[in-house]
């Protein structure tokens, strides 16, 4: 299918990076400090290069933080459990590569974009390849919905057309126009000014140096955002000397502007749209709260497919997150039943669980997951989760913990 949009993006690509593998990048104490908004490490980048090392590239080049995207999400939620300092999650609506090209019109990915909504917590929805009328089929309509409702950034790689039908269907959306939809200055400026929520993502360009960018980065400096897109794996070793040709050329601005788009743009969008959802990991929120508990915090979060929680009969699934109150204490281990008190019997339907670190919640705390549960009658029903965990000084705790979630099944 002729794409002219991506063909000149790979284009792009070539002449980007000829001139960067000779040298690497400068992240010393002096460096100015970067916000990468446009990281991928998708399944096959993931198969050939290991997380640490990626983890590794980033600080090399001096990020102060990166928002990543996947094909499909994996790879971004192991390098998010690794350094939740630095990394930025974003919900990429692909399940694989391929799904560049057919998303538009696969249902599938609806389900596939809520079933990782509900699990995971995210920054935005993208980057995803959106173009002309597209913009206006019924799966981008819904994705764009469940930005509105889950607060997300959308990341758009758009023609103008397609940017402007978004803003359309929802005129309070707050969007990342990836590569500036490789538009020319003045077209990105007219843009600006036209819709406050749209920023710019300067991504997988060479030409940020010319007096034309330059005259848009002065009149409007609070709307740009630095990113090197690692669409290939081999492009993940890019990092460091993108983040060298980025200072190159925003040396070159005066040093607040330089700072507005290096990171203190793409830190000012996080603010509001991703630090106060991490940081409330174990706060409550929708979720449901358990009965009071002196050394724990914690939320439950029922998952079932209406999205309205599960109803008599219907498999669902649950996640509960733990954190411990005492500074230094962590939290070793969860295990799960569910029981009906007044009727004095249990669940009929053993659970799949799993369990992990979960650093982004707070030093020490931990996730439960847990698949195939099934409420078979209504009724009040009890969920008891045990805890294990140690003190600051990693002695065991005498005897677990124990948080109760009551839930009531109509």
């Amino acid at each position: 299918m002729w794409n002219p949009p991506l063909l000149r993006s790979a284009l792009l690509g070539l002449a980007l990076l000829a001139p960067l593998t000779s040298q690497s990048a400068d992240a010393g104490a002096d460096a100015l400090p970067l916000f990468d908004a446009h990281v991928h490490y998708s399944h096959d980048a993931v198969a050939q290069i290991g997380a640490e090392q990626v983890l590794a590239l980033m600080r090399q080049a001096g990020l102060r933080r990166a928002m990543v995207s996947s094909s499909d999400d994996e790879g971004t939620q192991k390098l998010y459990r690794l350094a939740p300092d630095l990394i930025v999650p974003s919900l990429r609506p692909y399940r694989l590569r391929s799904d560049v090209s057919t998303w538009v019109r696969d249902a599938g990915i609806i389900d596939y974009l809520e079933q990782r909504l509900a699990r995971h917590r995210y920054a935005a929805i993208g980057e995803f390849h959106l173009y002309g009328a597209d913009a206006d089929l019924p799966v981008p309509r819904r994705m764009i919905a469940l930005s509105q409702q889950h607060q997300l950034i959308l990341h758009a790689h758009s023609d103008i057309d397609a940017v402007e039908r978004i803003f359309r269907q929802a005129p309070n959306a707050t969007v990342l126009w990836a590569h500036s939809g490789f538009e020319r200055p003045e077209a990105v400026r007219e843009m600006l000014r036209k819709h406050p929520r749209l920023y710019a993502d300067l991504a997988y360009r060479t030409d940020q140096a010319d007096p034309e960018w330059t005259a848009v980065f002065m009149a409007l400096p609070e709307r740009f955002v630095v990113g090197t897109d690692t669409f290939t794996p081999e492009r993940l070793y890019y990092i460091p000397d993108h983040a060298r040709f980025s200072r190159q050329w925003l040396k070159a601005l005066p040093a607040a502007v330089a700072e507005r788009i290096g990171w203190r743009n793409g830190e000012t969008l996080m603010a509001s749209f991703w630090d106060a959802r991490a940081a409330a990991g174990c706060a409550p929120g929708p979720s449901q709260a358990p009965e009071p508990n002196t050394a724990l915090s914690a939320s439950l979060q029922l998952r079932a497919k209406a999205g309205e929680g599960p109803g008599v009969g219907e498999p669902f699934g649950l996640q509960v997150i733990v954190c411990p109150r005492q500074a230094g204490a962590r939290i070793t281990s969860l295990s799960l039943e569910a029981s009906m008190p007044e009727h004095q019997h249990g669940m009929n339907y053993r659970p799949r669980l799993s369990q992990s670190a979960f650093p982004s919640a707070g030093a020490g705390a931990r996730r439960l997951e847990a698949e195939g549960l099934l409420f078979h009658m209504p009724g009040k029903w009890l969920i008891e989760v045990t805890v294990q965990g140690q003190d600051s000084q990693g002695q065991p705790w005498s005897k677990p913990e124990r948080l109760r979630f009551v839930h009531t099944q109509r």
